[in-house]
């Protein structure tokens, strides 16, 4: 019984050491962000297909059963869009002009995951190592909407739902420096909403796809909301 609680323990303990340190939000530097002297980039993350995930659904014949009870619901997900999350970039883009900012426009999607991992940086400095894109994009600072979920999502204790489904938005923007991979801003997205009344309306969905669009309008909200107001121009 001791050496099945030391090894239980052990593992345990490994989890934990390999799980990766939460990131908590960093306040936008609007000092880096507005500087002069400083090239900033705008980018989006190589955008996800939204999907419905079925957490707790473990094991093979969970995910089975999991998957075919919610096959329907599956389907009209993949059929959602993410274009509202690629117009954001452009009214970011929009709004730091406004401001006197000349930002580089980054035109294709950046494939965060496949960037080198960084080691021993720890909070306050991204997972992933930019350097590499500072040449080529000819930029200091990369600001990044990274959004790594969209979707549905449902959970289930093995066989069994636990809850109706939710529409959700996961993932993350941030400003990194591309040379130290230091964050100038990290703003958390993980945006979870009921739908209104019933949610059980096949094919469409309507109340579900219609949480989703409201998830994504308050990503948009929230990014541009960190952006300082341009001062009113005075009268004579």
């Amino acid at each position: 019984m001791k050496i099945k609680t030391l090894l239980l323990i052990t593992f345990l303990a490994a989890l934990v050491g390999c799980a990766a340190p939460l990131q908590y939000p960093i306040k936008l530097d609007t000092t880096t962000l507005m500087s002069p002297d400083i090239r900033l980039g705008v980018a989006t993350s190589v955008l996800p297909q939204p999907s419905l995930m079925l957490p707790g659904a473990d094991c093979l014949l969970c995910m089975a059963v999991a998957a075919s009870a919610n096959s329907t619901l599956s389907t009209h997900t993949k059929t959602l869009s993410t274009a509202q999350i690629e117009a954001l970039k452009g009214e970011v883009i929009e709004t730091l002009k406004a401001r006197g900012k000349a930002p580089v426009v980054v035109a294709d999607p950046i494939a965060v995951v496949e960037l080198p991992k960084t080691k021993k940086l720890g909070e306050g400095f991204s997972r992933r190592d930019f350097s590499s894109l500072a040449e080529p994009l000819q930029v200091d600072q990369l600001l990044v909407i990274d959004i790594t979920q969209a979707g549905m999502t449902r959970p289930y204790a093995a066989y069994v739902p636990r809850a109706s489904p939710q529409a959700r938005v996961s993932g993350a923007v941030y400003m990194v420096d591309v040379k130290t991979n230091a964050f100038s801003w990290y703003m958390p997205v993980d945006y979870h909403l009921s739908a209104e009344g019933e949610w059980d309306e096949p094919p469409e969905y309507p109340a579900l796809t219609n949480s989703y669009y409201q998830l994504l309008e308050k990503l948009r909200d929230e990014v541009l909301a960190a952006f300082p107001v341009k001062p009113k121009e005075t009268g004579e």
